[in-house]
């Protein structure tokens, strides 16, 4: 059962290159991710419970919505 043709056991994968502003959004996303994560750590550590709880929502907040948009746009670019 071994033919010539073995095309059918590799798969071609096509990556498109992302857009000079794409690259600066998630720049911007990963510095406000640790700007957000220090905060929050320097917040909990000065003993102020209700900064730290608020840094660290915005935290969160902002890692799923970067998590969200990066499966979306990974279905995408594929």
């Amino acid at each position: 059962m071994d033919n010539d043709n073995d095309d059918d056991d590799y798969r071609l994968i096509r990556f498109m290159r992302r857009p000079w502003y794409e690259w600066t959004a998630w720049l911007l996303w990963a510095f406000l991710e640790v700007l957000f994560a220090q905060a929050a750590i320097a917040s909990s550590q000065e003993f102020e419970p209700r900064a730290a709880m608020l840094f660290w929502l915005m935290f969160g907040v902002l890692l799923l919505g970067g998590a969200t948009v990066y499966i979306i746009r990974r279905e995408r670019l594929l």
